[in-house]
């Protein structure tokens, strides 16, 4: 009987053998494993964050709702330096990152400026044109509600407000990840917002 070559039967017994299988296995996976973990606690430490911010955010909005007095030091930078202080320092917050803007009523928050749809289009015209025969040099006519003398999809005037006005304090800040850049996609950056609005008290 013919004996088969010795390397057949190597390679058989290579096939047959399994040890290592699970450290392979375990090289393989690990890697998504910790990218899943690491997104876990970066989302829940975000999260976090952004509550907080809120937080300190509504604790700073009473200081302009209330037209409190702040002394030498503004009531744009005591409003940040609560939001600051609320944030156990997981935020650097600076005057130029809150935006604070007053509507006429709740239901004007975030809407444009009323305008006359003269073509139709459901788009506010801006540039002069000609509709059935008219010429409207200026665009179309418009409610200049806050004043600066442009169409803004947004009607929100800059300011603190007076007494009874509504006023949004928006807080725009960029979260950095602890993982710093080991999500490319976010450059280890991600950008937030806090929103509050208030109706200004008497003072």
């Amino acid at each position: 009987m013919r004996k088969q070559p010795r390397v057949n039967h190597t390679f058989q017994r290579f096939k047959r053998d399994d040890t290592g299988t699970t450290a392979l296995e375990l090289a393989l996976i690990t890697p998504v494993i910790m990218l899943i973990i690491f997104g876990m606690i970066e989302l829940s430490i975000g999260m976090f964050v952004n509550t907080v911010v809120e937080g300190g955010l509504r604790d700073a909005s009473r200081v302009g709702l209330t037209g409190q007095e702040t002394g030498a030091i503004s009531r744009e930078q005591t409003m940040v330096n609560i939001v600051n202080e609320a944030s156990l320092g997981l935020v650097d917050a600076q005057v130029g990152d809150v935006d604070t803007l007053i509507y006429p009523s709740f239901e004007d928050v975030g809407m444009p400026e009323p305008y006359t749809d003269i073509n139709g289009d459901g788009i506010f015209t801006e540039d002069s044109f000609t509709f059935e025969g008219v010429l409207y040099p200026d665009g179309e006519p418009f409610s200049d509600i806050n004043g600066n003398a442009a169409w803004d999809e947004d009607m929100g005037e800059t300011g603190l407000g007076e007494p009874g006005d509504i006023v949004m304090y928006t807080l725009s800040y960029n979260w950095n990840l602890l993982s710093g850049s080991l999500i490319p996609v976010l450059d280890g950056v991600i950008p937030l917002t806090a929103s509050m609005i208030v109706l200004n008290e008497p003072f």
